[in-house]
């Protein structure tokens, strides 16, 4: 497959407490008069550059400081400060990920133009990534051991990174929305989320409902010990 030189996502794993620097990076590297250049047009001016992102520059200088203040203010331990970060890492990534995509689109493969910037420069795939197909032939069935499945699919499916098997009793139902699988037992909801990164985000949770979310850590040898699980009430 063809690949094509795009600004990396990278940035968006880096500890909350130096995303503030990078993104100040990105905006003195857009802010006008930078030494953007475009394979379209002779000379990709900053003020163009400035009027035809996604997101302001004005508006990524507040996200930006947003991000440091909440920062700071997370120091003091107290949980509506860390509630507060989490939301502004997440207008942080949204932002300064649009705005990557954004000069990906204009560098047209040109690395020195993601870098000129304040992106790093990497190579992915020119389409984008394609979700993985059902199982074929998929088979359940008791190997002799007490309390013992086995679950099977005939076929690797192309294009996975791991599989997830569940096992529900009767009158339970599972659905996959997005990245979140949703097991209903009765009357209550149980959101799951499988990652291969230490971060997750869970989406369609029901807004004012207490969770109480964990994680466990999972390799070939099994799972370890869950985390101490907490309250989280969604917006």
């Amino acid at each position: 497959m063809r690949l094509n030189c795009k600004a990396s996502l990278a940035f968006k794993k880096l500890r909350s407490e130096a995303k503030p620097a990078f993104g100040q990076n990105v905006i003195n590297s857009l802010t006008p008069p930078p030494l953007l250049s475009s394979k379209k047009t002779e000379v990709k001016k900053g003020a163009a550059v400035a009027d035809d992102l996604p997101i302001p520059l004005g508006e990524l200088t507040d996200i930006n400081t947003d991000l440091a203040a909440a920062v700071s203010d997370s120091l003091t331990g107290a949980h509506t400060a860390r509630a507060s970060l989490k939301n502004a890492i997440i207008a942080w990534d949204y932002a300064f990920g649009r705005t990557a995509e954004y000069i990906s689109a204009i560098a047209e493969g040109d690395p020195e133009i993601i870098r000129k910037a304040g992106y790093v420069p990497t190579k992915s795939e020119s389409s984008p990534a394609q979700k993985p197909g059902a199982p074929i032939n998929f088979k359940a069935t008791i190997n002799g051991t007490k309390g013992a499945i086995i679950a099977s699919s005939q076929k690797a499916v192309p294009g996975a990174l791991f599989y997830l098997y569940s096992a529900l009793p009767d009158g339970a139902t599972i659905n996959y929305v997005n990245d979140t699988i949703v097991i209903t037992i009765g009357e209550h909801t149980i959101y799951l989320s499988a990652s291969t990164g230490k971060q997750t985000e869970l989406y369609n949770l029901p807004s004012g409902t207490p969770l109480n979310v964990s994680m466990v850590a999972v390799n070939s040898a099994g799972n370890g010990p869950a985390s101490a699980s907490q309250k989280v009430i969604p917006q």
